[in-house]
């Protein structure tokens, strides 16, 4: 892990996010997830493969810093399934500029809103969305263990 010194200066570059990146991401996934959990299963190829036009990748100098994996759900609003920021990133607003590309693709696309999910006892993921203007509903049983997860909305327009 590095500090904020040893991220590449200059702004982030937002682009599409490739098969070529998803490699590189999951390579160096524990500098995106801090959490000491394996969250490569929210890594699969299809969602590069099928929804790699509305997914964004932010980069420095080459270097990938963060990244969002999204898409037009059937119900008309963009899904992140998941987001992820170097830790030596973070606090720059790298993932409001991603969420920002994210929902112009998706209102390009007819979406009227954002949604994400998240566990009730993720403080940093609930607090990051209501900085964004996300509200949250907590929803029992959602999960097929029956855990509650926390629905994250925001309303695009």
């Amino acid at each position: 892990m590095g500090s904020p010194r040893d991220m590449p200066a200059g702004a982030p570059a937002l682009r599409t996010v490739t098969i070529a990146d998803l490699r590189v991401i999951l390579e160096q996934l524990a500098d995106f997830w801090s959490e000491d959990r394996d969250m490569a299963f929210l890594h699969q190829a299809l969602y590069v493969h099928e929804f790699g036009e509305t997914s964004v990748l932010a980069e420095v100098e080459g270097r990938i810093v963060g990244y969002l994996l999204g898409f037009l759900a059937p119900g008309g609003y963009g899904y992140i399934h998941a987001v992820a920021v170097r830790d030596e990133a973070r606090g720059r607003g790298l993932g409001r500029l991603m969420y920002d590309r994210f929902a112009e693709l998706l209102a390009e696309r007819g979406a009227h809103s954002l949604k994400a999910i998240t566990a009730p006892e993720n403080r940093g993921s609930r607090a990051f969305h209501a900085a964004v203007g996300f509200s949250e509903q907590a929803l029992a049983g959602y999960s097929p263990s029956g855990g509650t997860r926390i629905v994250l909305r925001r309303e695009l327009g």
